[in-house]
């Protein structure tokens, strides 16, 4: 079953054409990456699901009957989509607790994630909890960036480059979280120019370049050589 669907979407700022008919799938249960070098779209992609463009055409549709692109910003958070955007979506000057304690707020009511849960997930946040969230490390923001937007119980989260700038010992957490948050049954849409990180952590991957997708397929049926191929040029 399908929980995200692009059809031939078009994305833009302004004048600029970004995405060019871009179509991709999510599926329940799975973690989709969106892979491709830094500026070829990938970001574009999340913030066009979010409806956070100038413009977008083409069709998006959640659940199979959602037309996302007739829904506000606000409104698809609540329809259970969660957006992480590389830099977590975090309030600096805010203790850990304080930005926990706003997407819990936000949320659309009880569901599997609480700040007890999320603890469990993210154990080294519970030691944080009264530091301002400015001064932890880039990993440990990624991790609260992430926990804030599992808070707020989505069907799926969205992350933009999880693993970007992060020590690889960082990375590997951030694979398991990953890899733990889709056992709790929430799909994962992400996006990395990293395809290492992509294969330890996708069930799938979307291959992108100058805002079209090249090259799709499940993790283990694509062709290392033309993924890099891609990648290089």
């Amino acid at each position: 079953m399908n929980i995200l669907k692009l059809s031939d979407v078009n994305s833009y700022y302004g004048k600029s054409h970004i995405l060019f008919n871009v179509s991709l799938t999510v599926r329940k249960g799975e973690v989709t990456a969106l892979l491709g070098r830094n500026g070829v779209g990938k970001t574009t992609t999340l913030r066009t699901i979010m409806n956070l463009v100038t413009k977008r055409t083409g069709e998006i549709i959640f659940k199979e009957n959602v037309d996302l692109m007739r829904v506000p910003t606000h409104k698809i958070a609540k329809l259970g989509i969660s957006y992480v955007p590389d830099h977590g979506g975090i309030f600096p000057n805010l203790t850990v607790e304080e930005n926990l304690k706003i997407s819990v707020k936000q949320g659309v009511g009880k569901g599997l994630f609480d700040m007890k849960t999320i603890f469990e997930l993210f154990p080294q946040l519970k030691d944080f909890v009264n530091r301002a969230a400015g001064t932890l490390s880039g990993g440990e923001r990624r991790m609260l960036g992430i926990a804030k937007g599992l808070l707020l119980n989505p069907e799926l989260l969205l992350i933009d480059e999880p693993s970007e700038g992060l020590a690889p010992r960082i990375i590997r957490d951030i694979i398991e979280t990953i890899k733990r948050i889709q056992k709790h049954g929430v799909s994962v849409l992400l996006t990395s120019p990293n395809l290492l990180f992509v294969e330890k952590t996708a069930d799938r991957i979307y291959v992108m370049d100058k805002g079209e997708i090249k090259l799709s397929g499940k993790v283990d049926e694509l062709s290392r050589e033309e993924v890099e191929r891609i990648l290089t040029f």
